[in-house]
């Protein structure tokens, strides 16, 4: 998981129910190896976007606005009025946004309307929005979500913010906002020949809070950590919602049992924020498994634990 495995544990005991908002940070720090797109051997690596992707990609969404007619371009600077910022931003170190602004001879709420109905060929509707505060209008915003992606391309998405101008028309900004995947580092591809032990720690949360531990020899439930773990894609910096957590997952690699576990990883059963990879104890970029961590250590165990909530 991106986030400190105890700011989980946190929202976890704290409530047992509905969402908490973590800060997901890149892992790593000054000593952590350098993150890089790397291919192994008879591995097919994750695919590691870049700027320059994601720019190319903003401005093709861009390009397939629906706007209604007489809707004419404005200059890129100054910003108009209440929207020098979009209605909503994701936020990542991995975010390119490109923008525009136009102007729309019907009103906000109309013109809201009219972009809800004339959802761009790709996209799909990602839902409407508004918010005012004293001495400003009533701000509307549309958007839209890339109905897919290409390789390298974490997530992307149109934001159109409007407000009304002096004429009783309206001001638009168009926002296309493209998240990327970032490199993965060459440290972190596990090698499954190298080890022979695995350690399994799970902390199940809920009326009974309790730990599960298992030491693994298996070399094929190792092979099957490494192929989950090898072919996921770094994790982008975010700011996410995740649902209750009930299970977190430590597994250790080691060359023997009597040596010192030289690959940690930290993950949940849902995978939410990330897996957390630390080599020979310095941080490495964090994964998207999309729960295959917690899949391959349930295999291992050879049942799913399961919370009494």
């Amino acid at each position: 998981m991106r986030a400190a495995m105890g700011m989980i544990v946190v929202l976890v005991t704290a409530g047992l129910a509905g969402y908490g908002t973590a800060r997901v940070p890149l892992a790593g720090g000054p000593h952590a190896h350098h993150a890089v797109t790397v291919s192994a051997p008879g591995l097919a690596a994750p695919p590691a976007g870049s700027r320059a992707e994601a720019s190319a990609l903003a401005a093709a969404l861009l390009s397939r606005l629906r706007l209604p007619v007489g809707t004419l371009p404005l200059p890129p600077t100054p910003a108009p009025a209440y929207l020098s910022q979009p209605g909503s931003e994701a936020a990542s170190s991995v975010l390119f946004d490109e923008h525009q602004f136009f102007t729309a001879r019907i009103p906000p709420r109309l013109l809201s309307d009219f972009l809800v109905t004339h959802v761009p060929a790709g996209l799909a509707s990602g839902g409407t929005g508004q918010s005012s505060g004293p001495g400003q209008p009533t701000i509307l915003d549309v958007s839209y979500a890339a109905a897919s992606v290409p390789a390298g391309i974490y997530s992307a998405q149109v934001v159109l913010t409007m407000v009304p101008d002096t004429t009783g028309g309206s001001v638009l900004r168009a926002d296309a906002q493209v998240i990327w995947y970032p490199g993965r580092s060459a440290a972190e591809y596990i090698d499954p020949d190298r080890y022979h032990v695995l350690t399994i720690a799970v902390t199940v949360y809920g009326q009974h809070m309790h730990t599960i531990h298992k030491v693994v020899t298996s070399q094929a439930d190792i092979a099957r950590l490494a192929e989950a773990l090898d072919r996921s894609p770094a994790e982008p910096t975010l700011v996410i919602n995740c649902p209750v957590i009930f299970l977190t997952y430590q597994l250790s690699l080691s060359v023997s049992r009597h040596a010192r576990p030289a690959v940690v990883i930290r993950a949940s059963d849902i995978g939410c924020g990330g897996t957390a990879i630390t080599v020979d104890g310095k941080p490495q970029p964090a994964l998207v498994d999309s729960g295959a961590v917690a899949a391959t250590a349930d295999q291992a165990l050879g049942y799913t634990p399961k919370p009494v909530i």
